[in-house]
């Protein structure tokens, strides 16, 4: 496993991991005051993502390869996918709210960050997705 796989694994697993506290501590605290406030606060694991340089480092040595043509196809392809993949969720997610709340009324101010996070998590997932789909496949003249 390289080192692109390595931060793919982490950026998926960290980002599961705060979805399913945040969406407890949101229906727990609902079931319990009925609203919630305390979401906000259960996304704190999200900083994890950002010790991405310190964990997989690249290879110290001067001999020690960090990516070949290869990863750098799939790198540039995860990350087309990703930004075509956002652009969608994001135009849909936009029509659905002037749907769902109709053209006479307003949008509370919290709706559209949140939908800006959400599209930036779903994108930093579709590209760790897209790595490890990539990266499973075999290509033409490759060996197992």
């Amino acid at each position: 496993m390289n080192r692109y796989q390595k931060l793919a694994w982490w950026n998926l697993i960290v980002i599961t991991f705060t979805i399913i506290i945040t969406t407890a501590a949101i229906v727990i605290e609902f079931h319990i005051r009925g609203y919630s406030t305390l979401g906000i606060y259960f996304i704190a694991p999200l900083v994890l993502l950002k010790f991405n340089r310190f964990l997989f480092k690249k290879p110290q040595s001067e001999g020690g390869v960090v990516s070949d043509e290869r990863d750098t196809l799939i790198i540039k392809r995860a990350l087309a996918f990703s930004f075509m993949a956002f652009w969608w969720v994001f135009l849909i997610s936009s029509f659905l709210l002037w749907w769902f709340i109709g053209p006479r009324n307003s949008v509370p101010t919290i709706t559209l960050p949140l939908m800006v996070f959400a599209a930036g998590l779903f994108m930093k997932i579709v590209c760790s997705a897209a790595i490890l789909v990539q990266y499973g496949r075999t290509w033409k003249g490759e060996q197992l």
